[in-house]
C-alpha cells in the first residue's frame, strides 16, 4: 500500500480532520454493536443490508484503498474485521428480527447472495469510474439504506431495549462528520452531500424515536454478563 500516512496534497486539513473523526465514530460504532450481539444475542444491523455494508467495506479494504492516506486505509480495514463478526451474527441471528416465516427458510442464501451482489457492484462502480477515490459515491448509496432499514427495523421491534443509544449516537456522528467531510472534499458533487444530508436527517430521526420509546436521549453499554 504505497501511499503516504496522511495525504494532505490532495485534501484539505480542515476535511481530513472531519473524515478522520467520522472514521474513528464508525470504528467505535462496530465496537460497540459486536458489544452489544455478545450481550442481547440480536443484531441491531438491519439483516437485508448487512451484506451491501460488509460487501463495500471488502473492496475498500483489500481491493481498492482510499487515497486520503494509510490511516484512513487502516480504519476502513479495522471496520471490515470487526464487520466480519457482525455478518457472522447477522447469519446466526438474524431472523429475530421482524421477518416472514418464508424469508426466514431462505434468509442465509440471501445474505451471502447480497454480499456477492454487493461486491460486484463497488468493484464495477469504482473500476469503471462512477466513484470518488475514496469511495464516497458508493458508500453513501449503501448508508442510505441503511440509515433508512434501521428507521423500520426500530419501528418494526416492540423491545426497544433490543437498541443501543450509544450506538445510534456514534453512528450518526460518524455518518455526520463524514458528510461534512464531503463539502471539503467534493465540493461540486451535490449527489453525495445530498446523500450524506439524507443519512444525517435519517439517523437523527432513528434516535428521536428511539429516545421517545426508550426514554433516554444517552445510554450506556450493556454489561455483558
Amino acid at each position: 500500500m504505497d501511499q503516504p500516512l496522511i495525504n494532505f496534497d490532495d485534501y484539505s486539513l480542515i476535511g481530513l480532520i472531519f473524515n478522520g473523526v467520522g472514521c474513528l465514530f464508525w470504528v467505535v460504532a462496530y465496537v460497540v454493536l459486536v458489544w452489544e450481539i455478545r450481550k442481547k444475542k440480536f443484531v441491531e444491523m438491519p439483516a437485508y443490508v448487512a451484506g451491501a455494508n460488509i460487501g463495500w467495506e471488502f473492496v475498500w479494504s483489500w481491493i481498492y484503498h482510499p487515497n486520503t492516506g494509510l490511516l484512513y486505509a487502516l480504519s476502513y480495514q479495522a471496520a471490515f474485521l470487526l464487520d466480519c463478526f457482525i455478518f457472522y451474527s447477522v447469519l446466526r441471528y438474524g431472523t429475530k428480527q421482524p421477518m416472514n416465516e418464508n424469508t426466514k427458510k431462505h434468509f442465509a442464501l440471501f445474505c451471502i447472495i447480497n454480499f456477492i451482489f454487493w461486491i460486484l457492484f463497488s468493484y464495477f462502480y469504482r473500476n469503471e469510474g462512477f466513484d470518488t477515490l475514496i469511495g464516497a459515491n458508493s458508500g453513501y448509496i449503501i448508508n442510505v439504506i441503511l440509515s433508512v432499514q434501521c428507521v423500520f427495523l426500530l419501528m418494526q421491534t416492540k423491545d426497544t431495549g433490543e437498541f443501543s443509544m450509544v450506538l445510534a449516537w456514534a453512528r450518526m456522528l460518524g455518518t455526520g462528520l463524514i458528510s461534512v467531510s464531503m463539502f471539503f472534499f467534493y465540493p461540486e458533487n451535490h449527489f453525495v452531500q445530498f446523500l450524506g444530508i439524507s443519512c444525517f436527517l435519517l439517523d437523527s430521526t432513528f434516535i428521536y424515536v428511539l429516545w421517545k420509546r426508550h426514554g433516554k436521549l444517552f445510554g450506556s453499554l450493556s454489561t455483558v454478563s
